[in-house]
């Protein structure tokens, strides 16, 4: 599939005209591999600065790989669907996009290729990587285990109609927390490195809130959806967690249904083409105050 990312980012950065106000680049660790962890920051026009995350940082995209300039283009990739979201959302044809539906960013990926449909896999992927956590969670789907990349890794392959695999890690950090990372792909492989750089995010981010020293109190004046990266950390989060995906089936087994599957069209576009694939959510618990939810 032709990226031409080196090309149509080549003015993404603000003094050259474009929507990014920087981007920094470091190393990080996936599974005792060096990689590379990008991030993206647009500016305060295009994403409002009171819309930022307090526990997972400020990055309007993110990108992690082995090369540092694939890393950027992943992140900067990443911000372009953030800014698709959030201007699509406020526009009078949201329900178009199915945000009637589902408001939040579920099923979007963008790709800076030749054509529009290129970003349709990833969106896929994205869109079946939610549907298929949201309906294990809630009980419609099962879990069970798969070979991990890692002996201390535990890994589990949710059962489903959608396309690709979708898998579920868990790992006990050295600094006694746990972490955990989902995502789907093409095969149970692919799926795993993908979910890994999940975890190992989740690994740091807890690791770093904790080192800083916050408070328990603290986690109040967190949104609900971030404290549960904090919760599900925590001994009784993974309890919770275990419980269920050693749990079958607790209701009628999810089948997926699409609510929209197209192109998003925008100013973005002059970047990267960002594609929607939506299938119905069980249900809007996931964008609740509920801390005991799996989904972050």
């Amino acid at each position: 599939m032709l990226n031409l990312a080196a090309y149509r980012y080549r003015h993404v950065i603000a003094a050259q005209g474009g929507p990014l106000a920087r981007l920094s680049c470091g190393e990080v660790s996936v599974l005792g591999s060096r990689w590379f962890e990008a991030n993206a920051y647009l500016s305060d026009e295009f994403m409002p600065a009171r819309l930022k995350k307090s526990v997972w940082g400020s990055a309007d995209g993110g990108g992690t790989a082995p090369s540092p300039l694939v890393a950027r283009f992943k992140a900067i990739s990443e911000a372009m669907e953030r800014w698709a979201h959030w201007a699509t959302y406020r526009s009078g044809e949201n329900a178009r996009y199915g945000f009637d539906v589902d408001p939040s960013s579920n099923g979007m990926a963008a790709f800076p290729g030749l054509f529009a449909r290129q970003a349709r896999h990833g969106a896929l992927m994205e869109a079946a990587e939610r549907f298929n956590l949201m309906n294990w969670w809630e009980g419609r789907l099962i879990a069970r285990p798969v070979n991990s990349p890692r002996p201390d890794v535990q890994a589990f392959a949710i059962e489903s109609d959608t396309p690709g695999v979708t898998v579920v890690l868990h790992r006990r950090s050295e600094r006694g927390h746990h972490a955990y990372g989902h995502a789907s792909a093409d095969t149970v492989e692919a799926a795993c490195w993908k979910a890994a750089v999940e975890l190992e995010r989740h690994d740091a981010v807890v690791g770093y809130y904790v080192l800083a020293g916050h408070a328990s109190h603290e986690r109040d004046a967190i949104h609900p959806i971030e404290q549960r990266s904090l919760f599900f950390a925590s001994d009784a989060g993974y309890e919770l967690f275990s419980a269920r995906a050693c749990a079958g089936l607790t209701g009628t087994r999810a089948k997926p249904r699409m609510v929209f599957d197209g192109v998003v069209p925008g100013p973005w576009a002059q970047y990267a083409h960002v594609w929607r694939v939506l299938f119905e959510p069980p249900s809007l618990r996931f964008l609740s105050r509920e801390v005991e939810y799996f989904l972050w």
